[in-house]
């Protein structure tokens, strides 16, 4: 059962929705990505571009701060997207209790790292926080538009409203959480969220290797004039007398605290790597993840 049979289209195919099209009985490997939202240009990404980094701001100030109050309340996991594992196995963050802890580090890092500032920086230096821990905590500030934009598109194909829901979302005007009712829509009795196609990939193009290659390993390159290494040598070597397997997040550590600049060099490059056309899913890409070779 997919939404495309939910709203009684009976056909697949990404090209044919603005939406993704999610298997409606199992989740659906596939994430929303704040660094696509932040560069897309209309008018959907835009406000929530605006309540993302609303959100980030208020965590980092709260974090600086260590006054957390109830920034976590209202986070939990979220099925009503059907994207993501959904069932335990995506490490620490799910939960408000499991952000708390993946985020412990995070209350020392602000401090000794003052360029931190966006969400994709979460992914890059806490390693229990990974991209499924990302989509969820998304899903949950982004709930208020997330349903109007399920609205849009039920209403377009005359798919009337099952009932209401009650539900948290990131309040932009007062900066905090705050509680709405809505006319949503119900697959099994449980909520259901559509998520517009251009917003998710498979894997997001920032992470610890990344930053680890495009930045760091460049820098250490030049500060020591290996003209002959090429930045793979040098990560290798990075590597040679560390038996850590989290080695990657504590050399990044190390080197942005006492190299805040680089960063920010990197949230500079993030974009670049989003506007390589190689880099952007396409529906053929969507197709083959949500559907497999069962496209027919």
């Amino acid at each position: 059962m997919y939404l495309n049979n939910y709203i009684k289209l009976n056909c697949k195919g990404h090209e044919n929705f603005e939406f993704v099209d999610v298997n409606l009985n199992t989740d659906n490997c596939i994430f929303i990505d704040p660094a696509l939202i932040e560069r897309a240009d209309d008018e959907w990404c835009i406000n929530a571009n605006k309540y993302i980094q609303s959100f980030f701001d208020c965590l980092f100030v709260a974090l600086k701060n260590d006054h957390i109050n109830d920034l976590f309340d209202h986070v939990h996991e979220q099925n009503a997207t059907k994207l993501g594992y959904g069932n335990g196995n995506n490490g620490k963050g799910k939960t408000a209790n499991g952000l708390e802890v993946s985020l412990k580090e995070l209350k020392t890092l602000v401090h000794e790292i003052p360029t931190i500032s966006k969400g994709e920086d979460v992914c890059i230096f806490i390693k229990n926080f990974a991209k499924d821990g990302m989509s969820d905590l998304l899903t949950n500030i982004l709930h208020e538009q997330l349903n109007e934009f399920t609205a849009q598109q039920m209403e377009k194909f005359g798919i009337v409203s099952s009932g209401e829901k009650t539900f948290w979302t990131w309040n932009i005007i007062n900066s905090k959480w705050h509680q709405i009712t809505r006319k949503s829509w119900f697959y099994e009795g449980k909520e259901l969220l559509m998520v517009p196609k251009w917003i998710v990939r498979k894997n997001y193009l920032f992470n610890v290797d990344r930053y680890l290659y495009t930045v760091i390993a460049e820098r250490i390159k030049i500060d020591n004039d290996w003209q002959n290494m090429t930045k793979e040598d040098v990560i290798k070597n990075m590597s040679k007398n560390n038996d850590d397997k989290y080695w990657r997040y504590a050399t990044a550590i190390e080197y942005s605290k006492k190299y805040p600049e680089v960063l920010e060099e990197y949230h500079k490059k993030i974009p670049m790597s989003y506007n390589r056309k190689k880099n952007l899913m396409t529906d053929k890409d969507l197709d083959l993840i949500i559907y497999g070779d069962n496209l027919q």
